[in-house]
């Protein structure tokens, strides 16, 4: 809390303009962003006297010890800049949009045969987009619909006009080249083939102009097209026409019945409404196009310690995140209750459409048709959400005690490997915190030293080593320091490699602990796009302790490219893999002249190449463990504590085998055998069970990723 003396000292400095304001707790964290008309009186009402705060608010101000503000020049400029830091920061005591990540739209892209695709993120390329999309599944279950109605084509073909004569034939240009053309999709009908020039621009066109019609929920329109056109075809004696168009007709008819709630006007509105519960908002949206419901989403706001007296805030940060990412604003919104910043919401929206706030008649039935919905929305996530809440930090408990672990078991991780007889061998990483799935730490790994044979053990200790050896480092690489290469190090370097470092273009940097040189390596920089790590060498009484990858690491980090290269000896290549190096085909121009000296040589080398946009820093791997699951027995244990003596990590570490579901603890002679109705079990065998899945989609899908080339 903010102390009475810093309080005075704040409001005399604060401007009267529109602005943002970030609220800060004792460790410097952004706890709260919010934006007011007038910074000076939005934030005085938070220190008057006597003021009635709610629940949410009063905790807030307990733990806020700072206040920071920006002035802009209007309030949408405001609202545009507080959305904005609510994305980038994620206060904990904001309304915040989860899992907006997952959304996905239906993209038609801008070509001369349009393609359409299920995409997760809009990009500037003069495609149209349609979404957000909750649900992929509901996506991909509308494609098959949309599918069996219009022969579009959803390859990844680039198809280019070329050239139209008189009579109507015409060539096309393919590029991009994924796939055997013309594919199935034209034997079974439900592609038109443009990749071999059987339908015209003009015709296409027709099909896309028909699947966006319907997608806006203009069904009615494409059906009174597709019967003037069947008429026509008729009419002329085309009559196998007439009947696939009739067939259609068909199709569009059923789905038109299905669509049986309408607007009380012809026009497009969203209808929204939602309900709070156990620190999450629930929201409902009825998507309504000329007249008929075409979609219903549902959405959950983190809204922590938020209540009914909060519900404008909950309400306004719901509309503007949703229509910063919706593609297809209706020309009305209807809402339950008033809002603070309707004109703000209104300008930030930039279209043509007005918020209506129904207090009887058919669109205030509309509204509470919303809000069933999202009462029962809530209800399954609530059931769900309690569930885990209570009984599985019992469970979480339980194994704690049992496992006579000191620490509270807050995340949990665990790990399976997945192949199909040693081909495209993955690895998985679930993590569970308070003993429930987090899904956006979950990881995967695509092995870079085992293919093509079979060796669990091995693809484990490569996983493992590649997930916790950023970990190890900060422990066992605490007291070395990185530094460049002084003259009075010279003589150690020549000592221990042939470089005159007089005559060197490259740049040295060791490693020293308690003023002792510990080991070197050497950088060039040829552009902005390549640079070359070379010389790494560690002394023999250091090795074992991953000193050459501290040293790998910091030389990266002082590399200007964003890909870095290495020639290693063929011997060497999986230490440099393991790091996060990956092998290339095609070796850079710069380094042509060195890989032919060394082949002169005789020297058996590999060249590979670091991608620094690749190797960010992850937020998953950045967190440790309270506890490691490993999917397996006796061989499998061993192994992890194998990595784990290497990496000179301690972190909790058991295994379970499914035959038996055995749990295997190091140290422990016997396996630890659990009643089947033990909660701390069941909490296993479901880490165990959901790395399992995990990997095994992984597995798949680059299976079928291979299959489709």
């Amino acid at each position: 809390m903010i102390k009475e003396n810093k309080k005075k000292q704040l409001i005399l400095k604060l401007p009267d303009s529109p602005g943002v304001y970030k609220m800060k707790d004792k460790e410097g964290k952004v706890i709260y962003i919010g934006k007011a008309k007038k910074l000076k009186t939005r934030i005085k009402q938070y220190f008057q006297k006597g003021y009635k705060h709610s629940t949410r608010t009063a905790k807030l101000l307990e733990k806020m010890t700072d206040i920071n503000t920006i002035s802009v020049d209007s309030n949408l400029e405001a609202m545009i800049l507080e959305n904005n830091l609510i994305k980038q920061l994620q206060p904990k005591y904001n309304v915040i949009m989860k899992d907006d990540k997952n959304f996905v739209y239906i993209k038609i892209t801008k070509e001369d045969f349009p393609k359409i695709q299920i995409v997760r993120k809009i990009e500037k390329d003069n495609a149209k987009y349609i979404g957000p999309k909750t649900s992929s599944r509901k996506v991909e279950e509308t494609f098959k619909v949309i599918r069996k109605l219009f022969p579009f084509r959803h390859c990844g073909l680039n198809i280019e006009m070329l050239e139209e004569n008189k009579e109507g034939d015409h060539k096309v240009k393919v590029s991009n080249k994924v796939l055997k053309y013309p594919c199935l999709a034209y034997y079974i009908k439900t592609c038109i083939a443009p990749c071999i020039g059987k339908c015209k621009i003009e015709e296409y066109k027709e099909i896309i102009k028909n699947v966006e019609a319907f997608l806006d929920g203009k069904a009615d329109n494409v059906l009174k097209e597709l019967h003037e056109k069947m008429s026509n075809f008729a009419q002329n004696k085309e009559f196998e026409k007439a009947a696939k168009l009739r067939d259609r007709i068909k199709k569009v008819e059923k789905i038109i019945e299905k669509q049986k709630v309408e607007s009380t006007t012809g026009e497009s509105q969203d209808i929204i409404n939602y309900c709070i519960h156990g620190n999450q908002a629930y929201f409902n949206l009825f998507q309504i196009r000329s007249g008929k419901l075409i979609e219903q989403e549902n959405f959950i706001l983190k809204a922590n310690e938020a209540e009914e007296s909060d519900k404008i805030e909950v309400l306004e940060a719901f509309l503007k995140q949703y229509y910063e990412l919706a593609t297809n604003t209706p020309k009305e919104i209807l809402i339950p209750h008033e809002i603070e910043n309707q004109k703000e919401i209104l300008d930030f929206l930039d279209k043509k459409t007005k918020i209506t706030i129904p207090i009887k008649g058919k669109k205030n039935k509309l509204l509470e048709m919303s809000l069933n919905n999202a009462k029962v929305f809530a209800n399954k996530n609530k059931a769900k959400w309690e569930i885990e809440s209570k009984d599985t930090k019992n469970a979480a408990k339980k194994l704690q005690n049992i496992l006579k672990i000191k620490d509270e078991l807050k995340r949990i991780e665990c790990y399976d490997i997945s192949h199909l007889s040693g081909e495209d061998t993955v690895g998985s990483m679930i993590v569970f915190e308070n003993a429930v799935p987090k899904k956006e730490m979950y990881r995967k790994f695509k092995l870079r030293t085992i293919q093509g044979k079979v060796d669990d053990y091995k693809s484990l200790e490569e996983v493992l080593t590649r997930r916790f050896s950023k970990i190890s480092q900060k422990i066992i690489h605490k007291d070395y320091k990185f530094k460049k290469a002084r003259k009075k190090d010279h003589e150690f370097i020549e000592k221990h490699n042939k470089v005159k470092m007089a005559k060197t273009e490259w740049n040295f940097y060791v490693v020293e602990k308690e003023k002792k040189l510990k080991g070197f390596i050497s950088t060039k920089d040829y552009s902005g796009k390549v640079a070359e790590l070379n010389n790494l060498w560690i002394l023999k009484s250091e090795r074992g302790n991953k000193l050459g990858y501290k040293l790998l690491n910091e030389a990266i980090n002082k590399t200007k490219a964003k890909r870095v290269y290495i020639i290693c000896k063929e011997e060497l290549k999986n230490y440099y893999l393991i790091f996060g190096f990956e092998e290339i085909k095609k070796t850079p121009e710069e380094l042509i002249k060195r890989e032919k000296e060394l082949k002169k040589r005789h020297v058996k080398t590999k060249i590979l190449a670091y991608d620094k946009n690749k190797n960010k820093e992850d937020k998953s791997f950045s967190k440790t463990p309270n506890l490691v699951i490993i999917d397996g027995g006796k061989g499998q244990i061993s192994t992890a504590m194998k990595v784990f003596r290497q990496l000179k990590i301690t972190i909790p570490l058991i295994s379970i085998a499914k035959k038996k579901e055995e749990i295997f603890i190091p140290g422990r002679k016997n396996s630890l055998v659990l009643e089947k109705n033990n909660e701390a079990l069941k909490l296993v065998q479901r880490s165990r069970d959901e790395a399992h899945r995990f990997a095994i989609s992984f597995n798949r899908k680059l299976r079928q990723k291979k299959l489709r080339k």
